[in-house]
């Protein structure tokens, strides 16, 4: 359902179609792969009659037309359709029986960029020197926050940075208004060492919620701190996994170092109750092993997760890449460029309409029949999804074999 608050940009003469139908296409046409304007017409030439009525669309629409209404339609209100239909996927999988993928749900917050050029200026967008010539890069980002925990990790919402702005200034945005809208959907918070501030925890304890952030160099104390704490270590890792991926055998061992007492004073970091260390160990037939050690602090005490779950969740906090701002690039191909770079305001309508389109396609491969034992590839998903739309079948004409598992 389409907020009140997207108004239709066009001349009220004229319209030959309806503007949510337009919007439909362009959520549909990115869902389906399809990541040019010519595309999205092509899809409107091929899709069935139910689709079509459903879509409000009486004929074709051609790529000139998405053009032109994509460089004067305002961003406000696309906050709203977005989290109703994330409130309506998550609904739907508790229906359903679908397990999140560890006891506590999880959401992590991330950045991500949009476009990044030095081509030409764009109306709406601050510019900053990329180099000691002062050469003008116009960049334009957005700090996204997305369910981990959920097989189908949709986004939540979404805080869009300029190319003077920061992450962490944007997380005390973008928090508060994600505890408003989805509080009671999840207990945990994660984010990259970009995050890590006191003010940013203390947000966090306010709200009544958990962090688990991660320890680079950008915060020395800390990071020399859980280094010095985890230095010369002779106990055995709480927990170890194995995983085969890629070729490779990835091995992961955890552990833990609690913060109380006067090692909170060290910290200064509001809440704080452990450190984590993760030692990742890659083995590649014929390659030397390459190790990598990651850091973090929580707020989360050691009774509230066994050890193995304390693995799952700093897996779920890299799903975020992997899973959301992976499919965002190779699959919707949101790093290609917009299909309409007019302004700042369409970047940000195109982002809106990608998030929509990630989200349906996302559920919709969790939801298809398995291969192996696993989900579809993202391409066939959005094969199969573009089937749907020219077959022109409804959701509940599906056969049995699609159901939700």
């Amino acid at each position: 359902p389409w907020s009140p608050e997207i108004v239709d940009p066009r001349a009220r003469r004229g319209r030959r179609h309806g503007h949510h139908g337009l919007l439909n296409l362009l959520v549909a046409a990115f869902a389906c792969g399809l990541l040019t304007l010519r595309r999205a017409e092509d899809l409107s030439r091929d899709i069935g009659k139910r689709t079509r009525r459903a879509w409000r669309l009486p004929r074709w629409v051609s790529d000139s037309t998405l053009y032109r209404l994509l460089s004067k339609q305002l961003a406000r209100g696309f906050r709203e359709p977005v989290r109703v239909q994330t409130k309506q996927i998550l609904a739907e999988e508790a229906a359903a029986g679908i397990q999140p993928l560890l006891p506590i749900k999880v959401a992590t917050i991330d950045g991500k960029s949009i476009l990044t050029t030095t081509q030409a200026p764009i109306p709406g967008m601050d510019q900053t020197p990329c180099d000691a010539e002062g050469t003008p890069l116009w960049r334009l980002g957005a700090l996204r926050a997305v369910m981990t925990s959920s097989p189908s990790a949709p986004l939540l919402d979404l805080e869009f940075l300029g190319a003077k702005e920061g992450e962490s200034p944007a997380f005390r945005v973008l928090f508060p208004r994600l505890v408003a809208n989805f509080g009671e959907l999840f207990d945990v918070v994660t984010g990259d060492a970009g995050l890590t501030a006191r003010e940013n925890a203390e947000l966090v304890i306010a709200c009544a919620k958990d962090y688990m952030l991660g320890l680079k160099g950008n915060q020395p104390t800390l990071f020399e701190y859980a280094q010095s704490a985890f230095a010369n270590q002779q106990c055995p890792p709480r927990a170890v996994t194995v995983e085969r991926s890629h070729g490779a055998i990835y091995t992961r061992e955890l552990w833990c170092h609690s913060v109380n007492g006067a090692g909170q004073s060290e910290l200064d970091l509001p809440g704080a109750r452990q450190l984590w260390c993760v030692r990742q160990t890659r083995d590649e037939d014929g390659q030397p092993p390459v190790i990598e050690w990651r850091y973090f602090v929580t707020s989360l005490p050691s009774t509230r997760l066994w050890y193995q779950h304390v693995l799952v969740l700093v897996r779920l906090h890299w799903r975020v890449e992997n899973a959301h701002n992976w499919t965002l690039d190779m699959v919707l191909g949101e790093d290609n460029g917009a299909p309409c770079e007019k302004s700042r305001e369409a970047l940000e309508v195109a982002t809106w309409l990608r998030a929509l389109a990630y989200n349906s396609v996302s559920t919709w491969r969790v939801r298809a029949p398995k291969k192996d034992r696993l989900p579809i590839s993202w391409a066939r998903a959005a094969e199969t999804l573009r089937d749907l739309f020219v077959r022109g079948l409804a959701p509940d004409a599906l056969p049995p074999t699609a159901a939700p598992a």
